[in-house]
């Protein structure tokens, strides 16, 4: 105080006076007089929050005031305006007035600049280190304490403002430790300050803290450090807090709430706890001591089971301190206690994100998520995590299984692991420890059992809950430290008589065969030790119930009321009912009503309201009473969908009850939205209702029915209703084939079924008198086999039919009138089932009749497929012979085709060799050259003899007449032009020969000559015999003008002769061309064809080899001799 006056005055009187100026000096004392402020801040301890926020005003004042005189005089600022504001930052932010944006990164930047103007400087590492703790970095922290203590510690101060300073330091650098998990290290730095001053309450009391958490037996020296505190201040608050904690841990290993066992006046160790903490926060004047103080107050009050209190105490903790996590924790448990889940959960998912996934907040978030109801998924993955932390944590795998279990309750396609974890569970406890072994529990072993069950294990169930009973009894006896509380005994006692309970429910529920006779004799010993269980009570009725004892099945449940009213009355309804009294069933259900609470309100309306509509539905019911009947069970819907919302089996009475009164489409909305229920996915009475609705409309919507019915049958295959409202809706769509199947599968099922029977009955007679029906209604033209397939199938069914009825008239006339009775209670309509049963014989001799009617059906289209027959036959001659003429036709004009295609080949081929003939100016030297080729071939007597046949004049003749020089010369020119025509002679002669073979490949494919054919050959040869004479024809007009003409008008009869010859004998020169035909395949080429059709014509005048010598000459005199002669 005396130094902050002295400042004060000092900066007032360089401020104030108006005859000077302010020095460098001044400055200075202002930045010393802002920090002051801020320790009076920091150190004091009673300053109020009005004194905190003007101190802070005025050092702000004289910050902006030095700066601006920095700014006046012109200088740079100094290390210690940035020292002053950046502590000035870090007051903002510890004590939160007056912050502006983030004052701990605004402190962090000025304390850096402080460093780079003087790394060395105590002061602006110190304020480094402060920022560095803030923000949890522990080690750098620690790095910049160690730099303070080495550059600005007294060598061994023993009293003073010094040694506060180091104790402050050395106090500061073993919190650095600590929260590094260095206890050694955060040992020494105590002592240290012990060292210093021996009296040093806190640090006393962080060592008794430290010796407690770091020692095995929990305790250590920490009494011997607290004693020592107490010594030097017994009124510390810091001192008080941790003799409360003390009391408190004794309190815990005493008696149930902390109460002394020996009555000796003496106040209990948490009533201690209380008052020393009381006392602590009266004479505390720091908010952090304050807020442990509340914390321990919380936790006493927790522990006492007073959770609004300890609520109250636990958050006055947390909004001083609010990364205390013991308190955030013990917080999070408190509002568990009072329900209050979400605010729970919304403070364990920040401790988890702050802190990691810890196991203990894990656990605890988990158990929230399943409290809630409708955090399962959460729940799911919370724990999923936890066991993969902690995997032989038995309560870790018990959560997990709860959570997976209810999972699957919210979303039914969720896969089950339930099982799979009490499994893994069972395995721990069978491989494991002692210590396993006793942690666990009977209720373990009982949810193990009972997910056996449910999974068709019995032998693992009863195994199962053998070992809880044997843990539960040896846990009664005391072995392994026996319960430790009445309310453990309370839960062990239910533990073991739930377990027994469930053994003797498996035992009657144990398959195809179940054994009634150990269930009933453990339901009778758990009534004789606990005559109260009304559970026992009520299975023993029902046993009783199936074995036809119904008085003394009521009697057994009237027993049970005096402890469970609502399921006695409700099955005593129950009981009645099934024996059709529907008057005593309805007033048992009407006092179930009455006594329902808060719980079975829901449960006993809507079997209320059930019982109704099948009262209304039944047939001994008047028309009259019905709608009343129908009108109460819609009430009861009503009042259990209004008591609650979610109430999907209410909502599906309210759609009975409407699609009854002929509403469907009312009732097929209100179906469709049950349908949506999460709890409705394995439940097929919502498809039924459904698809009856569909059903009753009529029209396409049987087929929307049929897939209900489908969708129902898969969920409940071993229900033979279903199965019959199936069939009944493919009846209804006339698909008797499929109906028939589905109750034909039904009957391998239900052998016995006497109305399933009767049933299939009815559908094939129905569906043989279907098929008789059509085809008396179809007049069948064609089509004959498969009328014929349809009555045999007709009579097989109508057979069937006659002898199911007989069978089944049979059945019922050898029953009882008992055993009658009980099949018309089972369908609901006794009157119509018995005249029905009555009128079997004659649907028998029904189906006689029309099976009869198939028959004759049968003969007449038997009789029709033998006309037709006959018919085909006859009129498949004539199909035959018209195919003949067809194909006939078909042939002559493909010849004709193929014959102008000829022709049109014949004319190219004359229009070529007329082009390659030679017409030059020299006709006299062609002339010669042809005269003369006779004396060359001096070995080809044939040609002489053809020219000799043929009247022609003989080589010696021309020779003579045109005398030897001439010959000779021609000889010569031609000898001369031997080497220049030798090329041309090698190409003609190749493309005659390919022009040959083309000829020869067209003969091979058509048959070559035909009519036309032997005309154009005749034309040719004559036109061959003018082409082969163009030299004597020139002699004979030199000589004789007349011959020429002569043979040109000799030519033209012999054409003639031949046209008149074809057209008279068409037939002959067919034949005569097929022997053409071979003779031309045989011998082949040109030559031959022209040989070939010089036979067949038969001129006497020119015979083969005369025609081959015109031909040879035609082709010396156009082409000249060929080269080898």
């Amino acid at each position: 105080e005396e130094c902050r006056r002295i400042f004060e005055a000092a900066v007032d009187f360089d401020t104030k006076s108006p005859l000077r100026t302010v020095s460098a000096d001044g400055i200075v004392n202002m930045y010393l007089l802002a920090e002051l402020y801020i320790s009076c801040i920091v150190s004091s301890q009673n300053v109020s929050r009005d004194d905190v926020e003007q101190l802070l005003g005025k050092t702000k004042r004289l910050l902006d005031q030095a700066e601006a005189l920095d700014s006046s005089w012109g200088s740079i600022v100094g290390v210690e305006a940035y020292v002053a504001k950046g502590f000035f930052a870090i007051t903002r932010h510890v004590t939160r007035c007056s912050c502006e944006g983030d004052e701990l990164k605004r402190a962090e930047i000025l304390f850096d600049a402080a460093l780079k103007l003087d790394s060395g400087s105590p002061r602006a590492l110190l304020g480094k280190a402060i920022v560095l703790t803030q923000h949890k970095e522990w080690a750098k922290a620690l790095g910049h304490f160690r730099q303070v203590l080495k550059r600005a510690a007294p060598p061994a101060p023993r009293s003073g403002l010094r040694l506060q300073t180091l104790k402050h330091l050395r106090f500061a650098i073993a919190t650095c430790f600590c929260d590094l998990g260095r206890y050694e290290q955060m040992r020494n730095a105590l002592g240290s300050v012990v060292s210093a001053d021996p009296g040093d309450v806190e640090s006393l009391c962080a060592l008794a803290h430290l010796e407690a958490k770091v020692s095995k037996d929990g305790i250590g020296k920490s009494l011997e450090y607290l004693d020592e505190a107490v010594k030097a201040n017994q009124q510390h608050p810091v001192v008080l807090c941790q003799l409360a904690n003390h009391a408190f841990y004794c309190g815990l290993e005493q008696s149930p709430g902390g109460h002394s066992n020996e009555n000796n006046g003496d106040s209990s160790p948490w009533e201690l706890a209380t008052d020393l903490l009381q006392k602590a926060l009266a004479a505390t004047k720091s908010s952090k001591v304050a807020a442990e103080v509340h914390y321990q107050l919380g936790r006493l009050e927790h522990a006492q089971g007073r959770y609004p209190s300890a609520y109250a105490h636990y958050q006055k903790c947390c909004e001083v301190l609010p990364d205390h996590f013991a308190c955030a924790y013990c917080l999070a448990q408190s509002r568990i206690q009072q329900h209050k889940f979400s605010e729970a959960i919304t403070g364990l998912e920040a401790m988890r994100r702050c802190q990691g996934d810890l196991p203990e907040v894990l656990k605890l978030l988990t158990f929230a998520y399943l409290m809630c109801g409708d955090r399962a998924a959460d729940a799911v993955k919370c724990a999923d995590h936890l066991v993969a932390k902690e995997k032989d944590d038995m309560e870790a795998w018990a959560m997990r299984a709860e959570a997976h279990d209810q999972l699957c309750a919210q979303q039914p396609s969720a896969p089950k692991m339930g099982v799979e974890v009490y499994e893994h569970m069972a395995a721990l406890l069978e491989n494991g420890d002692g210590d396993k072994r006793a942690s666990a529990s009977p209720q373990m072993w009982n949810n193990l059992g009972t997910l056996r069950g449910l999974q068709g294990d019995p032998h693992g169930a009863r195994e199962a809950y053998s070992k809880g009973l044997e843990l539960a009894e040896r846990l009664l006896v005391g072995d392994g430290g026996g319960p430790s509380s009445l309310e453990e005994v309370k839960d062990l006692h239910i533990a073991r008589l739930t377990m027994r309970f469930n053994r003797a429910w498996l035992a009657e529920n144990e398959g195809d065969e179940p054994n009634y006779m150990q269930a009933t004799q453990d339901y009778m010993a758990i009534n004789e030790e606990h005559n109260w269980y009304a559970d026992s009570l009520l299975q023993l009725g029902a046993q009783w119930q199936r074995m036809g004892e119904a008085d003394i099945a009521v009697q057994r449940y009237q027993e049970a009321m005096k402890q469970s009213p609502v399921l006695a009355t409700l099955m005593q309804a129950e009981l009645h009912r099934n024996q059709g009294e529907y008057t005593k069933a309805l007033q048992s259900a009407e006092l179930a009503v009455s006594c329902a609470g808060e719980k079975q309100f829901h449960y006993a309306h809507v079997y209320l309201g059930n019982l109704y509509f099948e009262v209304a539905c039944t047939a001994s019911t008047r028309h009259g009473d019905r709608e009343a009947y129908l009108h109460k069970a819609l009430r009861n819907f009503t009042k259990a969908l209004e008591h609650k919302k979610d109430s999907h089996y209410a909502a599906n009475g309210i759609g009975m009850v409407f699609a009854h009164r002929g509403k469907l489409d009312f009732a097929r909305r209100t179906f469709q939205s049950v349908m949506q229920h999460h709890a409705m996915g394995g439940d097929p009475s919502v498809f039924v209702n459904l698809g009856h609705t569909y059903l009753q409309s009529g029209g396409d919507n049987a087929r929307k029915a049929i897939a209900l019915y489908e969708r129902a049958k898969r969920l409940r295959p071993h229900d033979l209703k279903v199965r019959l409202y199936l069939a009944k809706a493919h009846f209804r769509l006339k698909e008797f084939d499929r109906c028939i199947g589905v109750l034909g599968d039904a009957t391998q099922i239900w052998p016995d079924d006497l109305l399933l029977r009767y049933n299939l009955a009815i559908s094939l007679e129905k569906y043989g008198a279907h098929l008789v029906s059509e085809e008396k209604r179809t007049q069948r033209v064609v089509g004959v086999d498969n009328g014929m397939q349809q009555m045999n199938h007709a009579v097989q069914l109508l057979n069937s039919a006659a002898r199911l009825f007989d069978y089944v008239y049979n059945q019922w006339m050898g029953m009882t009138d008992e055993e009658r009775k009980q099949i018309m209670e089972a369908s609901g309509s006794s009157d119509d089932i018995n005249d029905e049963m009555l009128s079997a014989s004659a649907h028998q001799r029904y189906c006689s009749d029309i099976q009869n009617k198939a028959q004759e059906e049968l003969v007449l289209l038997q009789a029709k497929r033998a006309d037709i027959e006959r018919r085909m036959q006859e009129n498949a001659g004539f199909e035959e012979e018209e195919q003949k003429q067809i194909q006939a036709q078909q042939q002559l004009a493909t010849s004709r085709q193929e014959q102008l295609v000829e022709d049109i080949d014949r004319a190219k081929d004359l229009e070529e060799k007329a082009k390659q003939i030679d017409l030059g100016k020299n006709l006299e030297a062609h002339t010669f050259k042809t005269a003369a080729k006779p004396r060359e071939l001096k070995d080809k007597k044939g040609a002489k003899a053809k020219l000799q046949a043929n009247g022609e004049l003989e080589a010696s003749q021309v020779v003579g007449e045109l005398g030897p020089d001439d010959g000779a010369d021609d000889v010569m020119a031609d000898e001369g032009r031997d080497k220049k025509h030798k090329k041309d002679k090698k190409s003609r002669k190749d493309t005659d020969a390919k022009k040959d073979k083309k000829k020869h490949k067209k003969s091979k494919k058509r048959g070559r000559d035909d009519d036309n054919n032997e005309d154009d050959d005749k034309s040719l040869e004559d036109g061959m015999d003018d082409v082969a004479s163009p030299a004597q024809s020139d002699q004979g007009q030199d000589r004789n003008g007349q011959a020429t003409e002569e043979q040109d008008v000799a030519a033209e009869p012999g054409m003639e002769e031949s046209r008149q010859e074809k057209k008279h004998d068409k037939k002959h020169k067919k034949d005569k061309k097929a022997k053409k035909h071979k003779k031309s395949r045989k011998h082949g080429g040109a030559d031959s064809e022209n040989e070939v059709a010089s036979a067949d014509e038969g001129d006497p005048s020119d015979p083969p080899e005369q025609g081959d010598a015109d031909n040879k000459a035609m082709e010396e005199e156009l082409f000249g001799p060929d080269g080898d002669e």
